[in-house]
């Protein structure tokens, strides 16, 4: 073998550690679903998580799910089916444990959560208007963004339509809206997004879910981003449970682009030299005759009787008799330089 086919074979084999990898997509056209690749959906959200940390969607009640075992981040976004007691009691248990609660919501069933938890807490059950917007007034935009770390490189933060944060009483608020806002027959700043302890856990309240969809992403992304870096735990369980048109469906593949294994290819690149040096020093034609030696010894062949090979050729136009001769010189050893040699 020469070098240009220990070439082929390093450039073959690496190229197949990295060659992209196809698998399944499944999309979902509800609403605020990861799935979801529409205006509406969470899908550019879901890949700035997953970027970010583990994400697991959840596609069953949290009882059910064991969720009150889980170490993380439960994303709860625009939910709009109820939520039963057991499923309250294994959230309760889950922000006791030390871990975070995202939950953004505006008219859904976001309520029954602060509800459940004994939280006097509340989203409005009015639209936020305010004076200060972006497209039109349905798209109220704010700057007054109170947390530093939350702040850093943000604009401005788009919304859709947004409820607001109510009792918020000694939480932190984290946002505010413009103070030029009305919510029913009050006028100025309200809160939009506020961090409220819960035992060893906290939950952040986002009270519009818009500001995490596909179509406003691009606008907030900044704001996103700060938002998931300030989360304690990059493991994120993805609430899909709670979305009543929730329904996954198969979309083709998706081509995944892996990244270099380095240890994977040193290995490769070691056993290619190694292939390389014993073919060159004949190491592998001494083992393939070994090995052809032991196949023999364990599956021995039938040995043709002489008289049939006299026969067969004698039928080829051979003189019979001389090849008898020979045969017999041969098993004297008379012609091999035994005991009748020269």
């Amino acid at each position: 073998m020469n070098r240009v086919v220990y070439g082929i074979l390093l450039v073959v084999g690496v190229g197949l550690l990295v060659m992209p990898l196809s698998v399944p997509v499944f999309k979902s056209d509800a609403a605020y679903s990861v799935l979801n690749t529409n205006w509406n959906g969470l899908s550019s959200f879901g890949k700035l998580l997953y970027s970010t940390g583990e994400i697991t969607p959840l596609l069953a009640p949290y009882d059910s799910s064991g969720l009150e075992n889980f170490k993380g981040t439960l994303v709860v976004v625009g939910p709009n089916l109820d939520f039963s007691g057991g499923e309250i009691d294994s959230l309760r248990r889950f922000l006791e444990n030390g871990n975070t609660l995202l939950l953004a919501d505006d008219f859904g069933t976001g309520n029954q959560v602060l509800e459940g938890l004994g939280l006097r807490v509340r989203f409005s059950k009015v639209p936020l208007i305010s004076l200060t917007y972006s497209k039109n007034s349905d798209f109220p935009l704010t700057v007054d963004i109170r947390d530093a770390e939350l702040a850093g490189g943000v604009m401005r933060l788009v919304m859709s339509r947004p409820s607001a944060v109510l009792n918020a009483g000694n939480s932190t608020v984290l946002v505010y809206s413009s103070n030029a806002s009305m919510l029913g027959k009050e006028y100025g700043a309200f809160p939009l997004v506020v961090e409220v302890p819960y035992g060893k856990g906290r939950i952040i309240l986002v009270s519009d879910p818009d500001i995490f969809t596909n179509s406003l992403f691009r606008e907030n992304e900044a704001f996103l981003r700060n938002l998931v870096s300030s989360l304690p735990e990059k493991t994120f369980y993805i609430d899909e449970a709670h979305h009543a048109d929730f329904n996954p469906y198969s979309s083709g593949t998706m081509v995944i682009r892996r990244a270099v294994n380095r240890e994977l290819v040193f290995y490769y690149v070691l056993f290619i030299a190694l292939l390389a040096l014993a073919v060159e020093s004949g190491l592998t034609g001494w083992l393939m005759h070994r090995f052809a030696l032991l196949l023999m010894r364990l599956f021995p062949g039938e040995e043709e009787p002489v008289e049939e090979v006299v026969k067969r050729l004698e039928e080829r136009g051979l003189d019979g008799d001389k090849l008898k001769t020979i045969l017999r010189e041969i098993e004297t050893g008379s012609k091999l330089g035994g005991a009748h040699g020269r």
